[in-house]
């Protein structure tokens, strides 16, 4: 079986052994076999796209004019998506960089090299020698790089972070409102209460009780809401875009956050509650 592939991109993978730097390599041969045809690393994605597997034969060119270079698939593999390849469609061709250069027709140039340190922890440091040694290169380390690509996705972050927020403090009137409710209903109770002796101190205690419980309750079931949510929408965008990457998640942090939010809201509105419900005088509060 035999695919014609138009490469308007390459990938290439390098080798790299620079004073304890180490790099990807695979243990295929360096270059074209005796027969004259390469071998080639084929994406999962453009593997299924092309319909072909391991030991069938590709053609490869840079443009549809040509000229075509035969190809054979010796690996299919997964790649590490990034958030920003998701919606892309191109097919991921890895070759040996002679055989790359050989189809580009240039020689000596390369756009990117990926450098794999035994010591990730030096990395840093590894990035700051090759800076000041050599000119016209810039490197970058992993954290540094996903920084630069990510300031989209940071800005959906906040704002799905300010969705969050608004949410919770939306929740916290309607939990104000319930607590207004509850507390006309036992505005008679707390009258009667403090008419045999009981201490306003512990009406309010009851009181901040109560709307903490609420909020907590609250907190719980939006939690196992979202978290639901979550499931399903990793579940669905995962096998439409095929894809391991996290669309949604529940971090502890930002559990801790809205759990933190809800409580000292439900403490405010249990507060003000009491206050109003404490306010007036226990004979009329009894309806004396």
């Amino acid at each position: 079986m035999r695919r014609r592939v138009r490469l308007g991109v390459a990938l290439a993978v390098l080798a790299v052994w620079v004073g304890g730097l180490v790099g990807a390599s695979w243990s295929q041969p360096a270059s074209a076999s005796s027969d004259g045809i390469w071998p080639v690393f084929l994406s999962d994605r453009a593997a299924h796209r092309l319909g072909v597997g391991p030991g069938d034969l590709l053609e490869v060119a840079l443009r549809a004019t040509g000229p075509w270079r035969t190809a054979r698939v010796v690996h299919v593999y997964r790649p590490v998506r990034y958030p920003t390849d998701v919606g892309r469609s191109r097919i991921d061709i890895r070759l040996h960089l002679p055989d790359l250069q050989t189809l580009v027709g240039r020689g000596d140039e390369v756009d990117s090299i990926v450098v794999r340190l035994r010591t990730p922890s030096h990395a840093s440091a590894v990035t700051a020698r090759l800076n000041a040694a050599a000119f016209g290169v810039r490197a970058y380390t992993s954290a540094d790089l996903a920084a630069r690509n990510s300031s989209t996705f940071e800005v959906i972050t906040r704002f799905h972070r300010a969705i969050g927020v608004v949410t919770i403090l939306a929740s916290s009137v309607f939990l104000l409102a319930i607590m207004t409710l509850k507390s006309e209903e036992m505005r008679r109770q707390v009258g009667v209460l403090r008419l045999i002796g009981i201490s306003p101190h512990t009406v309010a205690g009851t009181m901040l009780v109560i709307a903490t419980g609420v909020s907590l309750l609250g907190t719980g079931v939006g939690t196992g809401i979202g978290y639901v949510l979550s499931l399903a929408i990793n579940t669905y965008y995962q096998h439409l875009f095929d894809t391991d990457l996290l669309f949604s998640t529940i971090t502890p942090g930002l559990l801790g956050f809205a759990t933190a939010l809800s409580v000292v809201l439900g403490i405010a509105a249990g507060a003000f509650t009491a206050w109003r419900l404490l306010r007036p005088a226990p004979l009329e509060q009894a309806g004396r």
